[in-house]
């Protein structure tokens, strides 16, 4: 009985203890990434993401970071996708790059090393030219890497970004609907919080910022912003996940500190382990990688 009790209040004190260190953890904030832009496809879903990240009811004029395709003739590399990338510039949002191939959504370790020099060197000029100031980040094509690619992003003075959490839109099929978009989002949610509880994540400016990734080249995606903002706030209080009280990014000054936090420490947890870039690159995982669990 004596062993039974005492038991009961050591567990007791552990969840105490438990509970207040969860709750004197920096709180969360959202940076919002779309892939693949800009997208001139109709009905003008990059246009359309931005209207709705400035006028919601969530919270307005939200800041985000669009990794573009900048030099090819469908996306960036058009008058019509050169005026969008200015436009979203001008918007407060923060430019990193996707591909600078003129062939388009092309993995990075399927170019030859000088064709992506050269890439990474003609998508920087390309994006500078219409948005000024240095280019900082990259996320390669279907987040594939190397060790090469790394280095190569070192070279050209790039912080490679992945993400915390998909919304799983980059696959668009002919019925273009996502009715997942709560579960996908929760699950990553769940992740995010066992990280933060770990203290796994870095904190910058006061609050702890978790990466989600959109492509702005889904017109679902573009229909919808909103309902996923809503969505993320809604679905971090069913689990206790706590927000700041701005729970997205309002300036492109703060969104760019926590990314280049972000790029310094990114977490690769597969298989339930928690891994830096490096170390996952050595061992052939990625954050794709559903075979071993990682995210």
């Amino acid at each position: 009985m004596f062993e039974t009790a005492r038991a009961l209040v050591t567990l007791s004190l552990l969840v105490c203890t438990w509970s207040a260190i969860a709750q004197a953890l920096p709180p969360v904030r959202f940076l919002l990434t779309f892939d693949d832009g800009p997208s001139l496809w109709q009905p003008s879903p990059t246009t359309k993401i931005l209207t709705q990240l400035a006028y919601n009811p969530v919270m307005p004029n939200v800041s985000a970071l669009f990794f573009v395709q900048a030099v090819h003739r469908a996306h960036g590399g058009s008058d019509a996708g050169r005026q969008l990338i200015r436009q979203t510039c001008a918007a407060g949002h923060v430019l990193g790059l996707h591909s600078g191939s003129p062939r388009g959504h092309i993995t990075h370790p399927s170019l030859a090393p000088q064709e992506l020099a050269e890439s990474l060197s003609q998508g920087n000029l390309a994006i500078e030219q219409e948005c000024p100031g240095a280019v900082g980040f990259v996320r390669p094509p279907d987040w594939v890497y190397t060790d090469a690619t790394l280095a190569a992003y070192d070279v050209a003075h790039l912080e490679m970004l992945q993400a915390d959490i998909s919304a799983n839109d980059g696959k668009i099929y002919g019925w273009n609907i996502s009715l997942r978009r709560r579960a996908h989002l929760r699950k990553g949610l769940e992740r995010v919080e066992l990280a933060r509880s770990a203290g796994q994540l870095p904190t910058v400016d006061g609050v702890l910022p978790v990466i989600v990734a959109f492509h702005d080249t889904n017109t679902y995606t573009a229909e919808h912003m909103t309902e996923y903002l809503q969505i993320l706030v809604e679905e971090s209080a069913a689990i206790g996940l706590t927000l700041a009280n701005q729970p997205f990014y309002a300036n492109a000054p703060s969104l760019t500190r926590a990314a280049h936090a972000r790029a310094e420490k990114q977490l690769y947890v597969c298989d339930g382990v928690a891994l830096s870039a490096p170390i996952a690159v050595r061992l052939g995982l990625s954050s794709g990688d559903k075979r071993r669990g990682c995210f």
